[in-house]
Parts: C-alpha cells; structure tokens; sequence
C-alpha cells in the first residue's frame, strides 16, 4: 500500500479533526457564492424550470456518485493530500504532480480567488469604494484581503481553521434554511411563476444551454471532496471520511433544490434570468432579488451578509484543506521542501498555507486587470493571427471577474476529478487484498457513470463558445506542469513503508 514514507514519518500531521469537523468541511466549502449567484445564470441559459431543475439534480447526482467512489479511496488512504495520494499510487509520480500543480495554479487558488471575488462582490455593495478608487480595483482589494484574513488563520492552527469552518457552516445552513422557509411563513409567491416546465421542443441547442448551465451549476457544488486532503488530519478517517461525503452531499443536493424551487416560486423566470448582469451589477444577484422581494431593503442588506459569511467560510475552507496537496508533494520530493515543513509551534504545513494564499491573491490582482484595465491598442486594432487573442481579450474584459475565475477553475478540477475517480478501477487491480473500510456502493456501475458524464461535459466545454477561452488556457497550464515536473522533481520514488499508522 502507498504510505507515508518512512523516512518522512517525523513531518507526519496531527489527527484534530473529529466528524462534524469533516462534515462541516464538505458541506461549508460546497456552499459558498454558488446557490446565491448561479441560479440566475442558469435561468438566462436555460428558460424553462423543469430544464433548471433537471441540471442541478444531474449535478448534483454527477457529485453524488464522485463522492461515493472518492468515500472508499479516502477510507482506504488516509493521508494528507487527498486525490494527489491516489493518483500517485494509481498512474505514478507525474499524473500525481500534474494534479498538485493544476491545484496550486488553476483549480485550488482560482477557487479561492473566485469565492474571495464573491465575497467583495457583496462586500461593496454595503461598504462603497472610497473616493478616487474605481469600484472595480475596490473589490479586487476586498477580495485580496479576504484570503490573506483566512490564509493566516490555517496558519495559526489546524484546530482554529477547523473551528471556523464549523461555527460558519451552522450559521450560513441555519440562514440558508430560513430564506428556503421565507416564502411559507410570509404566503408570497405562487405556482404560475413555475413555467414554462418545459421547452416547446428538444434540439440540439436546447441540450447544449443545458450543459453550457451545468458549469455553472457544477462550481456551485464544487468542493466535496476537499475532505480527503484532510484525510491525515481526522481522527478515525475509515470511518469519519465516507460518513462526512455521503451525508454531505446528501445534505447539499436537498437544500440546493429546495432553494431553487423558493426563487423560482417567488419570482417570475424572467425576473431570476435578468439579474444574469454581464456588467456584474451588485444589486442584481438572484439572492437580493429575492430577498427584496419578500423583505424589501433591510432583506437586501441580510442577504448580502449572509453571502459574505457563506463565501467567507467556503474560502476558509479552501485555504485549511488545499495546501495538504502541496505538502505531500515536498513530502514526496515533487516540490520545494520548505513546502514539506511543519511549523514548529503551530503544527501546521505552513509554508504551504501562504504559498496558496499569495497564488489566489495574484489571481485576483490578474483578473481585476482584465476587468478594470483598457484594452492595449495592439488588441483593439489587430488583424491576422492576433485576431483571435484580440477578440479572446475583449471578450474577457467584458466578462464579471466572478465568472472568468469560475470558468478557469472547473475545466482543470473535473478533469482530474475524473482521473481520481477512475483511479478506484486501477487501485482495486492492483491491490485488491488492502482493506477498504468502506466499499463503493453500486460498483462498478457509480465510478462508470462519472466517468461517461464528465468526459460528456468537459467536451462541451472545449466546443461551447462561452467557456471555451478559459477551458483552453487550463489546459495550457495543466500542460505547462510537464516541463516543472522535470525542474522540480527530486530523485526517484520514495520508499514506501506498509507499517506506517496514518
């Protein structure tokens, strides 16, 4: 079996996190700027509610049966860095390292980058830029701020990250259910804002709105499987790990429905679709719509904190499970091996938590850029080969920053969700007689169905126009970890040790 190396089992992480720690892991990084913002992107893609509705149960479902297959590998593998720990012992050093890298440059760091751009998003909307400071650069610089408050609190303590992310998963939950309940207890809305249930006929184009939606959709349910690179950090993982997946995302499915079928209750399809600004206007996110809706103003100023607590602890979670990858990684001699080290009085991989930070934050610094800045002369005025680039940059630069970080992060995290999850197939050829605490339920029917759903969708983001710039430049990134793995690796694979405890 794959283990922590023998030799590095003095660089080993504390086991603090207990169940509801990893429950809450799961469920409070999954619900972060998603369920407040995407609904209105999907209705703009998809004008009928039964087609909205079906998108983000097959989401849903698609995450479910991930979460299911990624239960056993984390039971089976209880070690910090999750999916990188898998891939390792699947397809070797190089699929591993191109996952870790794809972390720290697309996926990780672009996911905080995105929630901390939602954070701001709201943020600004109670506290304005001060005077001669662009609206724009104001929110790049809330959201900067964001991720360094969260990237020093997992520095100072694995057991305060943890706390945080409890204490904010049952109070952003506990809000979540009372605006799922508003309409019942205030008797607004009704059944004629329902339709159309469905489109008046079925082509193509339909079915393409429909995938072009579950991007979307699928970066509101994205984060359930930040749980395995805590793996060795909670106390009894066989056990702990599978439960904390399995209830969470059954958790997650039911109030995401729930939540969608109150907007679309309270508000016509119409309403939901044009608050899908492309300018990114504040005041019309879907949740303010409809908290306006029921509550007027003072329900404007509760869903916009509501939002920022929700986007906050969601970044707090990404900053605590994220850098476990990474610090395998030096474990392992696939990065630096400041990234390896533990802090001698925190007990936390330290080095690798502001690592993360400092990433997301020149993200965020790149896209506000895009966002804010003019487009060069060069851009505006090319013809020829640099036609393309030019039109890719003016397409960008009209595009919300939330959403040109949300598309860069999905294309790379479900490519290799894919491979993590095909990994199960492999693991069980190659070791079948090591104990797996928890079994796939449906195997091999689960893993199969991910697999043929995933390459469905991450093809139809290469061929749908509105994606297919980000998607690219992922790809491009991804691709850039082959020459790095030549730079950064150092000496062959370590020597594994079967008697290690973690």
């Amino acid at each position: 079996m794959p283990e922590v190396p023998a030799s590095v089992d003095r660089h080993v992480l504390p086991r603090v996190l207990g169940p509801v720690a990893a429950f809450c892991v799961v469920v409070g990084c999954v619900i972060g700027s998603g369920i407040f913002m995407v609904p209105a992107s999907v209705a703009h893609d998809v004008p009928f509610v039964g087609g909205i509705l079906l998108v983000w149960i097959v989401a849903g479902i698609l995450s479910g049966l991930g979460a299911l297959t990624l239960a056993e590998l984390g039971a089976m593998m209880p070690q910090a860095g999750g999916p990188y720990v898998y891939l390792r012992a699947a397809y070797g050093r190089l699929p591993a390292f191109l996952f870790g890298w794809t972390e720290f440059t697309i996926e990780r760091t672009g996911s905080m980058a995105t929630l901390a751009a939602a954070f701001s998003r709201y943020f600004i909307q109670l506290v304005g830029p001060p005077d001669g400071i662009d609206g724009k650069v104001w929110q790049g610089l809330v959201a900067i701020t964001a991720i360094a408050i969260v990237t020093a609190v997992n520095i100072l303590g694995t057991r305060r990250g943890g706390a945080l992310q409890v204490f904010g998963t049952f109070l952003k939950v506990g809000g979540v259910l009372a605006l799922i309940a508003l309409p019942l207890i205030l008797r607004r809305g009704g059944a004629e804002n329902l339709s159309p249930i469905w489109p008046q006929a079925w082509n193509t184009s339909v079915v393409m709105a429909m995938l072009a939606a579950m991007v979307h959709v699928l970066w509101a349910y994205d984060g359930w499987i930040n749980v395995t690179p805590l793996a060795e950090e909670v106390r009894e993982p066989g056990r702990n790990i599978p439960r904390a997946l399995i209830l969470g995302m059954g958790s997650l499915i039911a109030v995401y429905l729930s939540m969608t079928l109150a907007y679309h209750f309270v508000l016509p399809l119409g309403d939901i679709a044009a608050a899908n600004d492309p300018r990114g206007r504040i005041e019309k996110a879907v949740a303010a719509v409809y908290c306006q809706e029921l509550l007027g103003q003072p329900g404007v100023v509760a869903i916009s904190m509501l939002v920022m607590c929700s986007t906050f602890i969601s970044l707090n979670g990404n900053a605590l499970t994220g850098p476990r990858a990474y610090f395998a990684m030096a474990r392992d001699g696939l990065l630096p091996p400041a990234l390896g080290r533990i802090h001698p009085r925190f007990q936390t991989p330290a080095n690798a938590v502001l690592a993360q930070g400092l990433w997301a934050s020149m993200l965020v610094v790149v896209g506000t850029a895009i966002v804010a800045g003019k487009a060069p002369a060069a851009a505006v005025d090319s013809t020829g080969p640099a036609a393309w680039l030019s039109a890719a940059w003016i397409k960008l630069h009209e595009t919300p920053l939330y959403d040109i970080l949300l598309t860069y992060v999905i294309f790379g995290a479900n490519l290799f969700y894919l491979l993590a999850i095909s990994s199960v197939f492999v693991l069980r050829a190659k070791y079948p007689d090591l104990e797996r605490p928890y079994r796939t339920w449906g195997y091999p029917i689960t893993p199969i169905l991910y697999v043929i759903v995933s390459v469905i969708f991450l093809g139809s983001m290469l061929i749908n126009e509105q994606s297919r710039v980000q998607a690219i430049v992922g790809a491009g990134l991804i691709l850039l970890g082959i020459p790095a793995f030549a730079i950064l690796k150092r000496g062959d694979e370590p020597e594994i040790s079967r008697g290690s405890t973690v």
